[in-house]
């Protein structure tokens, strides 16, 4: 092969400049043959920076997108369709929708499992705060906020005054979660809301009541509360932004 053309030297051709297996393994290549570096993506923990070179040397950088690079290497259209009322992010995490929607501050009819609650067989009308739920996949999780909306990144998050909650998100039991998406979200909280409640993992979730949430709710019952006292909500260190950033 003729090693001063345009056409790669075999592998027991004379060493010239070697680039370790770069492209074609066995293969060497003459440094004036060689592809010139024209630019460079650096990865870090929370950016991309485009790096132009000229000559083998940078000249510009640039901060860019990640969505925007993974739609310029891999051709795709991407977009999240109709979102659902009330949400506060949509994104795409490992291969899975990731989506956080607000639930406004209510009264919800609540069953209640627990041999030491009168429970009496009927749902407990409960109220709870302001509350973000947050779907990926088959996980959930569930917040609670003080502020009213419109929320805005710095929106303090607290635990949400609920049992059956890990601080890692939703204890799924038996209720027939659906994977997380805009059309989805919506049967996820019926399923978490419309599945029977007991004492587990009630701990730490009321200032009043700091071993077991459920008390909270009995009294809340009992008295006809309408509204969650905020002043009993257990703080977080999450904001919104942490939040929809993890």
């Amino acid at each position: 092969m003729n090693s001063t053309g345009n056409t790669p030297a075999r592998a027991d051709a004379p060493p010239l400049t070697t680039l370790s297996d770069l492209v074609f393994p066995g293969i060497r290549w003459e440094e004036p043959d060689y592809a010139h570096l024209v630019g460079r993506l650096d990865v870090y923990n929370d950016f991309i920076v485009f790096s132009r070179f000229r000559d083998g040397k940078p000249q510009e950088q640039y901060l860019v997108d990640p969505v925007e690079v993974a739609i310029a290497l891999g051709g795709i259209s991407l977009g999240s369709g109709l979102l659902p009322p009330n949400t506060l992010f949509w994104g795409r995490q490992n291969g899975y929708v990731r989506l956080g929607i607000y639930l406004p501050p209510r009264v919800w009819p609540l069953s209640i499992r627990a041999a030491d609650v009168a429970a009496d067989g009927r749902a407990w009308r409960v109220p709870l705060p302001g509350l973000l739920f947050v779907g990926h996949n088959y996980d959930y999780n569930l917040y609670a906020v003080a502020d009213t909306p419109p929320l805005g990144p710095d929106t303090p998050l607290f635990v949400a005054p609920c049992p059956n909650i890990f601080p890692e998100g939703v204890c799924r039991g038996s209720a027939p979660f659906p994977p997380a998406s805009p059309g989805t979200i919506s049967q996820a909280v019926e399923a978490f809301f419309g599945s029977r409640f007991n004492h587990d993992l009630g701990r730490n979730k009321s200032k009043k009541h700091p071993e077991r949430i459920l008390d909270q709710w009995a009294e809340l019952e009992q008295a006809g509360a309408e509204e969650y006292p905020l002043d009993d909500l257990v703080p977080t260190n999450l904001t919104l932004r942490k939040l929809a950033d993890q």
